[in-house]
């Protein structure tokens, strides 16, 4: 449908379109769909939720930020860095949310 170069993947009740230039597996998968609720993930949360090491975690954010699919938040108050995905967050206010 989308042509060359694109597809579309479903990441819990929603779609995302992205270009194909690297596969995203399960894992990237799992995280996207963490990311829903609030837009963001942080390493503890997904060694907690999905029982990953923290290397494990650490790659595959790795992957999603090279693919322009997160962004680091370093500026927390707590100091705890965030990997947010715009793609995914259905916050709608500026500046998003201060959890």
């Amino acid at each position: 449908v989308l042509g060359n170069g694109f597809d579309v993947i479903s990441v819990g009740k929603r779609k995302l379109v992205r270009s194909v230039s690297t596969e995203l597996n399960k894992d990237h998968i799992e995280i996207l769909e963490l990311a829903q609720a609030q837009g963001f993930v942080i390493v503890d949360e997904v060694e907690r939720r999905l029982s990953w090491t923290t290397g494990c975690a650490i790659d595959a954010f790795k992957t999603l930020l090279d693919e322009g699919l997160a962004m680091i938040d370093d500026g927390h108050k707590d100091g705890i860095r965030r990997y947010w995905f715009p793609c995914v967050s259905s916050i709608s206010t500026p500046g998003g949310a201060d959890t």
